[in-house]
């Protein structure tokens, strides 16, 4: 008898364990459902400043170097699912999108990643200060043109945060494709994807603007997305979020397409044979075709040298009579652009073949190794210089300031870009920690 009491009072105990086991665990779930809602309902609601959607294109394409490009493509690569193992980060069809608030409906608008308001804008999943709207930001890029033209105003950093928040930026240093998808969920765009790109053309043909991926070829020499905003007969209009001035006249490149400030032309021969696509990305508009030209593109000279070692001949126009020469290593600054001709200033041409985007002189640099894609900190408040005579335009910076090396100017001066700001400038060597 005794026995048996003490048995009851066992399972009685084990029954009361079980119980606030059970309760615990339930509490506990409820609270993560709970937890899990709030994430949820944490959705971003940005509303954007109205003075700040009247500045809404980008009005500026600075001057670049191909150089330049390279580095930026080390940066900058476009990412499909198959890169790693998607989990969470793949589109999974989720019911849950954020409620964005957008700015008022402005049309088709031009952004470009570099532009000073938001080219260093982190755009990182893992806290890399070198992952930021500049360097690798031309997703976001693409898809604020793509939202902003169908629906309401919205910026690159803006898109870039959204992409980051719900993990459609990658760990390296892409975009994931299925953000494209995303984008069209959260903002209820009609979209289709396709490889072929006859299939995009038909898009463009039926109202569609149509965001392209493309690996190294006519408009990266990494991985990169552009917008094709429409097609004229057999020319495409394309929006490039990574233009910049005279990137369409290197040698690769020149007469492969016609650029008009902030708008690239290019037939559909050579957007095939050059443009080396993968993926495109399409999203329905309602055919207005409204674009916002608020102010014109400032599309300033660009920098070559002179690469002929007998010299250069000027001429008063293209294939016109001589008026001058230019010795080998002149440095030149291009304004237009006729065929093969290149217009260095007024009534002077020069014919493009003979023109490069650095010296090709051999000087003192070729007698210590490269440091070019080095970090450096800076040991005391320097000053960094537009002009790479370290004169011209000054800005200064603090000590401990991190920079990267993009070109080794001579044994004293590098053109650096400060990874904190963006900002591109030369520096005295000294100045190093």
């Amino acid at each position: 008898m005794r026995n048996r009491k003490k048995r009851i009072i066992i399972i009685v105990i084990i029954m009361a364990c079980i119980g606030i086991v059970t309760c615990l665990f339930w509490n506990g779930k409820e609270q993560g459902k709970e937890t899990i809602t709030n994430l949820v309902e944490d959705l971003t609601t940005y509303e954007m400043p109205e003075e700040e959607i009247k500045e809404l294109p980008s009005t500026e394409i600075i001057e670049q170097t191909e150089e330049q490009e390279k580095e930026v493509a080390k940066e900058q690569e476009v990412e499909s699912e198959s890169f790693e193992e998607q989990g969470e980060i793949a589109y999974h069809g989720t019911s849950e999108y954020p409620n964005v608030r957008l700015g008022s409906y402005k049309g088709l608008t031009y952004y470009s990643q570099i532009d000073s308001r938001w080219r260093s804008h982190l755009y990182t999943s893992v806290g890399n200060s070198s992952q930021n709207i500049g360097t690798s930001g031309c997703g976001p890029t693409s898809a604020a043109m793509i939202v902003t033209a169908t629906k309401g105003a919205i910026t690159p950093p803006e898109m870039g945060d959204l992409f980051v928040k719900y993990g459609y930026r990658s760990s390296n240093n892409g975009t994931y494709w299925s953000a494209f998808k995303f984008v069209a969920d959260t903002f209820d765009i009609g979209y289709q994807e396709t490889y072929r790109l006859e299939d995009a053309i038909d898009l463009l043909k039926r109202d569609h603007y149509v965001i392209a991926s493309c690996a190294n070829g006519l408009f990266t020499t990494g991985g990169h997305f552009i917008v094709l905003t429409g097609i004229e007969g057999d020319t495409i209009r394309i929006y490039d979020p990574y233009l910049y001035s005279g990137k369409f006249e290197t040698s690769t490149r020149r007469g492969k397409v016609r650029v008009e400030g902030n708008t690239i032309y290019c037939n559909i021969y050579n957007f095939k044979k050059e443009a080396n696509y993968q993926k495109f990305f399409a999203y329905q508009h309602d055919g207005k075709g409204e674009v916002n030209n608020i102010q014109q593109v400032n599309t300033a000279g660009y920098t070559r040298y002179v690469k002929a070692k007998i010299g250069l001949n000027v001429r008063n126009a293209p294939n016109g009579r001589i008026v001058g020469a230019l010795t080998n290593g002149s440095k030149v600054m291009v304004y237009e652009t006729s065929g093969e001709w290149s217009k260095i200033g007024n009534s002077q041409w020069v014919s493009s073949n003979y023109l490069t985007t650095s010296t090709g002189i051999s000087n003192s640099v070729d007698s210590y190794p490269s440091t070019v894609g080095e970090y450096r900190i800076l040991k005391t408040i320097t000053n960094l210089y537009s002009n790479e005579n370290l004169t011209g335009i000054r800005y200064c910076y603090l000590p401990q300031t991190k920079i990267r090396i993009i070109k080794n100017i001579s044994s004293s001066v590098d053109y650096v870009c400060c990874v904190k700001t963006g900002r591109y400038a030369y520096v005295n060597k000294k100045n190093y920690k």
